[in-house]
Parts: C-alpha cells; sequence; structure tokens
C-alpha cells in the first residue's frame, strides 16, 4: 500500500518544532514526554490533513465529503516511539497533545499498511474527527480510484472497535445514531 501525505513546507515545519519547544519548556510539562526529548532529536512524521465533522452533520446524513478541513497534523517521534501529535489549525492556532490518540493513530497505521486486500492501493492519509463524540479515525482517501477505507482509533466508543476497518457508509450510520443519542441527551439536561 502506498499512504501519500500532503507536501509540508520547511517553515511550517520550524513553526511546530518552535511551538513544541516552547511548549516543552513550560513548568507544567516538565514531567511529560515532550519535556523528555530534546526538540532537535525529534521527526516531525506522516503529515496529514485533519477533518471534523459536527452532531447535527451526522444527524442529517452527512458523508466524508462533508466534513470541514479544520488542521493539519503530525506525529511527534522519538527514538521510533510516537510520543505525541502536534497540529496546526487553519486559523493559526497550535495544538500539542500526548493523549491516547497518538498511539491510536500509530496503530491505525500499522493496520492500514499490514492489510493484504489494500496492499496494491495508493491512499491519501487523512483523520476524520467528531469531537462531541470524543471520536477520531483514520481515513484514508481513495480519490476517484479507490474505495474509501475508515480506521477509528482507540479509545473508540461503542459500537466501534479501534482498529476495525470500516466502509464510510456504515461509519457514518453508527456515527449518526450516536449523536441522534447524544442530541437527545443534551435535550434532555
Amino acid at each position: 500500500m502506498s499512504l501519500r501525505v500532503p507536501d509540508v513546507s520547511e517553515d511550517s515545519v520550524l513553526a511546530v518544532r518552535d511551538n513544541l519547544s516552547e511548549l516543552a519548556g513550560r513548568a507544567a510539562y516538565r514531567h511529560r514526554a515532550l519535556a523528555r526529548v530534546n526538540p532537535l532529536d525529534v521527526a516531525l512524521a506522516l503529515p496529514h490533513d485533519v477533518y471534523s465533522l459536527g452532531l447535527d452533520q451526522l444527524v442529517r446524513g452527512a458523508t466524508l465529503d462533508d466534513a470541514q478541513l479544520v488542521g493539519r497534523r503530525f506525529l511527534v517521534m522519538a527514538g521510533g516511539d510516537a510520543v505525541a501529535s502536534a497540529e496546526v489549525a487553519r486559523d493559526d492556532g497550535f495544538t500539542a497533545t500526548e493523549g491516547p490518540f497518538v498511539a491510536g493513530t500509530a496503530r491505525a497505521v500499522a493496520v492500514a499498511e499490514q492489510d493484504p486486500a489494500t496492499a496494491e492501493d495508493d491512499y491519501e492519509v487523512r483523520v476524520l474527527r467528531v469531537p462531541a463524540l470524543y471520536f477520531m479515525a483514520l481515513w484514508l482517501s481513495g480519490g476517484s480510484r479507490e474505495p474509501d477505507l475508515v480506521i477509528p482509533m482507540d479509545p473508540a466508543p461503542e459500537p466501534f472497535s479501534g482498529g476495525e476497518k470500516v466502509r464510510p457508509e456504515e461509519l457514518l450510520d453508527r456515527l449518526a445514531e450516536l449523536a441522534r443519542r447524544r442530541l437527545e441527551f443534551d435535550d434532555i439536561g
């Protein structure tokens, strides 16, 4: 399988590195993985665009084409391990996290790369996020040549399982049901 990632300028890589260095230098980060590694020794890997869907969109029957591009994300690698992710938002915001979706991203990529069914295919690496459901998935976009493939990341809300391959239509049906339940719950409270 060939995984395509977007072109990244040297300026954007330097900006991410500067932001990571500034973050790692904060007192609140001194016990975190980012503070324990030399910013010059980390590698920024697997740049990918991040897309988002909202609950209302899902309930109305959104497709992956309706997802909004919200930023670009990198895995921050140290010693061969993903220790964090760094995201540059389209509105110039920056975030870094060491949360569970970092390992979830690495695992989803490994699942995709080991799938013999897609060994000959060419995919663009993306991430789909539904913030209100605490849901993230690796979205492999086949463009016009191959069907898309989506792999939910751990920790995945039920009825999903991290690392399972899901067709986009099935994924969106399940997400729509979760969105309906969430909106109903919010209306009650």
